[in-house]
């Protein structure tokens, strides 16, 4: 019983620890800040593996990250169809919308970004 309630409880934990914060904690999206809030969502998440049902299926939805945070009423089921005019109304007024190719890539930055914050800063010893 132990096993069976303690087992999923990690697995889903995980999934979840994974699937967020390859999405908040990069280069681009972890010290990103501004005072209109649906540019601060945009410019504080990336999504990843927009077109790959992998991704969407795994991630249930959190590949979406950027929508998620600016309609986190919506369903995700609608999430890639409201990227296509996130990303739009991104390009028209210059906000940086990030995104990754699929979990690999997200990882990358994410690894990157995580060995980037234990280098000290110049001049430090």
């Amino acid at each position: 019983a132990i096993i069976f309630a303690t087992v999923p409880i990690t697995l889903f934990s995980w999934y979840f620890m994974i699937n967020s914060q390859i999405n908040h904690l990069t280069t681009h999206t972890a010290h990103a800040s501004d005072p209109h809030f649906l540019k601060h969502q945009v410019i504080t998440a990336q999504d990843f593996g927009p077109q790959n049902l992998w991704c969407y299926f795994f991630s249930g939805g959190l590949n979406m990250q950027i929508e998620h945070h600016m309609f986190p009423c919506v369903n995700h089921c609608h999430l890639p169809g409201l990227s296509k005019g996130v990303k739009r109304i991104c390009e028209k007024h210059g906000v940086p919308y990030h995104h990754a190719a699929g979990y690999r890539d997200a990882l990358r930055r994410h690894i990157s970004h995580t060995l980037e914050m234990e280098t000290k800063p110049y001049g430090e010893k």
